[in-house]
């Protein structure tokens, strides 16, 4: 089994190492331009982004020829997906022709201009991650059908999702990020960001061609990078991955 996965906090590793099988980052196989992937079954795990998939994960099914029996998708969120599994099936369908399970698992939003991150790792246990992702295992070792399912609430959340959340997955969404005088260009920033979108001169430099995961801010040692009306200056990072994780993953 291979795991294809995207990653700023460390959510959807976590959830593509307790699967198992063969980890690919997808910033990695988009910067080695590899997009033919066969094995006996295939996955694909992302972060939810205002209620789509991240731009990167977009463009890298686009492009992508998945070969394999079994095919699924999970996407991971914070707090509402809207139809998350509709469009992530649309883009599977493309990339892989066939899909057999869909799934979502929800873990820590880390969306500072919405949330503060200390309430949201605080209330962490209520949702019960590790039986999430025990469950999605077992279902996906069976080799389970799951197909996307949509409510009109979904629906309606999904259209206001996308309109809002345009803005916040914009390439020049780093315009908003400013660094503080805490800086000590350790690199972490850089090295962590998985479009290529930062390089370290007299302080970090935004090139406009951000994701909008704020890999950077949350990765920070220092709490150095900010967005701007972030709820708080607490940070996330998921307890079960390292910053050097995320380093590989990303760079």
């Amino acid at each position: 089994m291979t795991i294809l996965y995207f990653t700023a906090t460390g959510n959807c590793l976590q959830v593509a190492k307790e699967l198992g099988g063969t980890l690919l980052s997808i910033s990695k196989l988009v910067k080695e331009e590899k997009y033919e992937i066969n094995d006996d079954a295939i996955g694909v795990i992302f972060p939810t982004y205002a209620a789509d998939a991240p731009k990167m994960v977009r463009r890298f099914l686009e492009k992508a020829r998945l070969k394999a029996d079994y095919v699924f998708c999970i996407a991971t969120y914070g707090y509402l997906a809207g139809a998350v599994t509709r469009h992530a099936q649309e883009y599977m369908l493309k990339a892989a022709g066939h899909l057999e399970y869909i799934e979502k698992i929800i873990m820590v939003d880390n969306a500072l201009t919405l949330f503060e991150s200390k309430k949201q790792i605080d209330t962490l246990y209520k949702k019960d991650v590790s039986g999430q992702i025990k469950r999605v295992k077992e279902e996906i070792e069976n080799r389970t059908i799951k197909r996307a399912k949509a409510s009109i609430f979904d629906k309606l959340l999904d259209f206001f999702y996308h309109k809002m959340g345009a803005f916040h997955t914009a390439d020049k969404r780093d315009m908003d990020f400013t660094i503080d005088e805490n800086c000590v260009k350790c690199g972490i920033c850089e090295r962590v960001c998985p479009a290529a979108n930062i390089i370290i001169k007299d302080k970090p430099e935004y090139l406009h061609h951000c994701e909008g995961c704020l890999a950077c801010i949350h990765n920070c040692p220092k709490r150095a990078i900010h967005v701007k009306n972030e709820k708080s200056g607490n940070r996330f990072r998921n307890g079960e991955i390292t910053v050097k994780e995320i380093e590989e993953a990303n760079n």
